[in-house]
């Protein structure tokens, strides 16, 4: 990914400790490959011209490596995604880990206790509340950056991000955060019940699915996709007999 941002006003915004507005899913689908396969990979981003210049790199050097395996780009195209009007619910279940690494003011708070040196990683024993406050207060960070300064951020409004949170694992994996580092990360995986508010609260959720939940997310962390989605007034029947 980075390759094809090479030369771009975005090339400078590796690493310089700030949301870079950007998040993507593993490839997909998951399993065994062999040459001459096809998979598939998603962007998405606040910033237009961010895809835009992805994109542009992409055409332009089509070779694209995940890890040990090697592919070659023969396709781009471009996706809407939204969580509806207001009134609108859905589920949003995240496709890659979570990270919620806790501040010295959200342990404070909370009481939980450093660990020696190492980053401060939410787990369940932390219970739920400092897991809502931290990407609350990151998804603020990314509206700061990306957003309208009129538009009210999602710690400047009333409500609950999500009405509800399902915990469907927790795990760790050792991650490289940058060249010569790695850190052993904790990360969970969610699913998320939401209820559109209001058109705010479209914006934030909105923000979520294109600048990831969580941190690290230029590491392919905190991607999410709409799983369920029922328009106002649509029955879960209906929405089922919809995409029969």
């Amino acid at each position: 990914m980075w390759r094809a941002l090479e030369g771009s006003k975005f090339d400078s915004e590796h690493d310089n400790g700030h949301p870079l507005g950007l998040a993507f899913s593993n490839i997909f689908p998951w399993g065994k490959i062999q040459e001459g396969d096809r998979r598939s990979l998603l962007f998405a981003s606040p910033r237009e011209d961010l895809l835009a210049t992805i994109a542009r790199g992409l055409q332009r050097n089509r070779d694209f490596n995940v890890g040990e395996m090697s592919f070659e780009v023969d396709d781009l195209s471009q996706l809407t995604v939204d969580v509806g009007e207001p009134g609108t619910r859905g589920v949003i279940e995240t496709a890659t880990g979570v990270v919620v690494r806790l501040t010295p003011e959200h342990r404070e708070q909370y009481g939980i206790e450093a660990e020696h040196d190492a980053p401060t990683y939410w787990r369940p024993e932390h219970t739920i509340k400092p897991f809502k406050d931290a990407i609350r207060a990151n998804l603020q960070h990314k509206h700061d950056r990306f957003a309208h300064e009129y538009q009210d951020g999602p710690t400047d409004v009333d409500g609950e991000l999500f009405e509800g949170y399902d915990l469907l694992k927790t795990y760790a994996l050792p991650v490289t955060v940058t060249t010569g580092t790695t850190l052993d990360v904790v990360l969970s995986k969610w699913r998320f019940d939401y209820r559109v508010r209001n058109d705010a609260h479209r914006h934030h959720l909105n923000l979520a699915l294109d600048a990831g939940i969580g941190g690290r997310n230029g590491l392919g962390f905190g991607f999410s996709n709409i799983v369920e989605k029922t328009k106002p007034g649509e029955s879960e029947l209906e929405r089922a007999d919809a995409f029969a």
